[in-house]
């Protein structure tokens, strides 16, 4: 991996960070989100599931998420394996 790509995702993972200590989920939703449609799948999932042991299972009406940020990663890598097949055109030899 490049230095830039390092830098990314301290950034990120610093975004979640926030999410967590600042008690404000959405911002930790956030991170996790960016993680995976950055482009770090394993790096969503692993942010993923520490934060689902670090929260704990939801209460109220979204009990039966139970990895809740997990399943915000894997969304997320879902979304940019279907926009890279099906938006980005492959045949002008450009990258995300």
């Amino acid at each position: 991996m490049k230095k830039n790509s390092y830098i990314a995702i301290a950034i990120i993972f610093l975004i979640a960070a926030a999410g967590f200590l600042i008690p404000f989920w959405p911002l930790t939703v956030l991170g996790v989100a960016a993680m995976a449609l950055a482009g770090y799948p394993l790096w969503a999932i692993a942010l993923g599931l520490l934060l689902d042991v670090a929260y704990g299972a939801p209460t109220g009406t979204l009990h039966l998420l139970i990895f809740p940020f997990t399943i915000v990663a894997l969304a997320g890598i879902v979304v940019r394996e279907a926009g890279k097949r099906y938006f980005m055109d492959s045949s002008s030899g450009d990258r995300v």
